[in-house]
């Protein structure tokens, strides 16, 4: 009887600590991107054009077959997205530990079965995919730029909401502009309350699989923040415009020629969340 007590003791503790851990790995599994490879080096932003009317077409057909495909080779689906202003346009990020991992993954991908036998649709369907950015990430902390600096992108899973991706066109200044973004900038986005962003330049190293071309401009910093919604994006947007000296704004301008931005809103399969209710028509 003895033993047949310690026996019920031991199951019982044993099934609270799977009870307490099936809801922290719930929760977990929220937080974190199952897809991510935590040491990225190499990223593509891919900005796709759809024929009129059948975006959501192409988004569920993509949803449905190319998410765990890419991820089981090797790639990581980090996000899709619907960019705001653009109706036919379907955003997405694919991450890569190294260009190596990269090229490997293009060949056994597009040249592999699964592609192959699923990939009539979406092309009927695609007027133009080489809208495409070959990224790397900045080291923030580091005052040399390290090409070896990986980025933990399970920083992609969190809950974080709409993204914002920053594109600027440094013409030839693009290391000063890293400088201060790296000095200055940061820190004025932390006192205007922005700390889920991250900085990414452009990889320059040979595009391998010239199948799938890219953009590796050499005077681009890409920057890509989280907000719960627009209408945090603009505050803290007007808050950044109020902390920044007017030295630092007429800095900042003498080094950005030219700067575009996308709002970008998660599909309902994309791992990030976001405040619906204040979601405006895309």
């Amino acid at each position: 009887m003895k033993n047949l007590k310690y026996i019920l003791l031991f199951f019982l503790i044993g099934f609270n600590i799977v009870v307490l851990f099936s809801q922290n790995f719930k929760h977990m599994n929220r937080m974190i991107n199952p897809n991510a490879i935590q040491n990225t080096k190499v990223l593509e932003l891919r900005n796709y054009l759809i024929k009129p009317g059948h975006r959501d077409e192409f988004i569920d057909y993509f949803e449905e077959n190319f998410i765990q495909s890419q991820n089981e080779l090797g790639a990581s689906i980090l996000g899709q997205y619907r960019v705001k202003g653009a109706g036919d346009n379907f955003f997405w990020i694919r991450g890569f530990k190294d260009m190596p991992s990269r090229y490997k993954f293009l060949n056994d991908f597009y040249y592999g079965p699964f592609w192959k036998s699923h990939r009539a649709l979406p092309n009927s369907l695609l007027l133009n995919n080489d809208n495409v950015y070959l990224l790397r990430p900045l080291d923030l902390q580091d005052s040399v730029d390290h090409p070896a600096f990986g980025f933990n992108t399970n920083w992609f899973g969190k809950e974080k909401g709409i993204a914002v991706v920053d594109f600027y066109i440094s013409n030839t200044k693009l290391d000063k502009l890293v400088e201060f973004v790296k000095k200055k900038y940061v820190s004025i986005l932390a006192t205007s309350g922005i700390n889920t962003t991250s900085f990414w330049i452009s990889e320059t190293a040979p595009n391998d699989f010239t199948a799938l071309p890219v953009f590796q401009d050499k005077n681009l910093l890409v920057q890509i923040s989280f907000y719960k919604n627009e209408l945090e994006y603009q505050t803290k947007m007007e808050a950044v415009n109020t902390v920044m000296s007017d030295e630092q704004k007429i800095n900042m301008a003498d080094l950005v020629t030219i700067k575009n931005t996308l709002i970008i809103y998660p599909t309902d399969k994309s791992f990030v969340s976001y405040d619906k209710q204040t979601q405006q028509k895309l």
